[in-house]
């Protein structure tokens, strides 16, 4: 059958419509939902950053911090998404979430506006981010069979790969006339993508009961996760920053390694996919790991071009692929039991959220008090690379 395929909606999820879903439709709505709330709210700043430091919008330090306030913001999204939906249906938070996204750029054009200003716009974004994972797939997932859901889901998470194509080829265009433009397109882009998916939402699932807590095995996972979220951090959040200015390379040729970093992020989840057919989902998990870790190393070995360039694509292979393993894995943790599933998967994320806001405001701190050229991104990379090694050390503890 193909992703078109009309299926009816599950036992009391259709609030009374009575029409089927289209999977294909509801894949499309997540993938662009996961677009706004991730690609270009968290993925589309990365190239943004350098560009408001060099136009004189914020200090280094400062830019920085707008883009941990997104990964704070979406620590928050992350922990109330669910709860919302329980009070709302979630197609409705989402396309709101989706909204705010979109104000978010465009009220934040005005460069005289002052500073707590777009930090609580980067926050709301953020928050907007964390509720949209944590709900975007779940609302389609519940459609689709059993045996299809890996490929959905992979399919759902490739927005977070088109916000980064968007922001590789857009930002050198935009910036060189405005940074007030980039904005402005961003929340164009953001809103129109909202408006056309509006009504191609499935009607909101069943909710599972509210489950206490995560169970006790299932703790050390979530710990390894936030710590390959801290690994993430060097290429996801700051790669264009530290070749644009740490090594004055510039913005346009940063820019250029963004794009290479997407071009890991296509690449990713197919790679992996084929991985865990062949040799199985723990060993790929080891592989994802490890490949991140080694990305990250090379960011201290050296700055030659294809040293930079190796690093790059090396991490974008791990995004969003880790995080599709990483969900497999909390199935399989779970025995694929829905309710334990979607707790620990909450859990999950939160753990993940916490881990990158961690690293991320740490970076905004240290970039802010040693500067451009100094230790701050060294010791992120080292950071960022032990945290890895210890998530590849536990994996071999974890009893799934």
């Amino acid at each position: 059958m193909t992703s078109e395929v009309a299926v009816q909606n599950p036992s009391g999820a259709d609030r009374g419509s009575g029409s089927p879903v289209r999977i294909g439709v509801a894949t499309a709505a997540a993938f662009s939902a996961v677009l706004v709330g991730l690609g270009l709210a968290r993925f589309a700043f990365a190239p943004l950053q350098p560009a408001l430091v060099s136009a004189n919008w914020f200090s280094a330090g400062g830019a920085a911090l707008l883009a941990a306030a997104n990964l704070a913001g979406y620590l928050i999204g992350a922990l109330t998404g669910s709860r919302m939906a329980r009070r709302i249906a979630a197609p409705t938070v989402i396309r709101v979430s989706m909204l705010v996204v979109a104000v978010s750029f465009l009220v934040c054009a005005d460069q005289s506006l002052p500073y707590i200003w777009f930090f609580l716009w980067r926050l709301a974004s953020g928050v907007s981010g964390g509720v949209i994972m944590g709900l975007a797939g779940p609302t389609v997932l519940a459609y689709v069979p059993q045996v299809r859901r890996s490929f959905i889901g992979q399919m759902v998470l490739y927005g977070l790969t088109g916000g980064i194509i968007i922001a590789g080829a857009l930002m050198p265009i935009l910036v060189r006339s405005s940074v007030a433009r980039a904005w402005v397109v961003l929340g164009v882009i953001a809103l129109l993508t909202t408006v056309l998916t509006w009504r191609m939402w499935p009607p909101a699932p069943p909710l599972p009961p509210v489950v206490a807590r995560v169970p006790e095995h299932a703790r050390m996972y979530c710990f390894q996760y936030a710590l390959v979220a801290i690994g993430l951090v060097p290429q996801m959040i700051f790669l264009v920053d530290y070749i644009a200015r740490d090594l004055d390379r510039g913005i346009t040729t940063g820019r250029q390694f963004f794009l290479l970093y997407g071009l890991g992020a296509i690449t990713g989840p197919l790679l992996y996919t084929y991985s865990a057919g062949r040799v199985g989902l723990r060993l790929t998990a080891k592989i994802a790991i490890a490949t991140q870790f080694f990305s990250v190393m090379l960011l201290l070995s050296g700055t030659s071009t294809p040293i930079l360039a190796a690093a790059s694509f090396g991490g974008g292979l791990g995004m969003p692929a880790l995080i599709a393993i990483s969900l497999l894995r909390s199935q399989q943790i779970t025995d694929g039991d829905p309710i334990r599933h979607r707790s620990l998967w909450g859990t999950a994320t939160a753990s993940v959220a916490v881990g990158q806001a961690i690293a991320a405001f740490g970076t905004a701190f240290l970039i802010d008090q040693l500067g451009v050229g100094g230790l701050a991104y060294p010791l992120l990379f080292v950071t960022s690379a032990a945290a890895l090694a210890v998530a590849f050390t536990m994996d071999f503890a974890i009893r799934k």
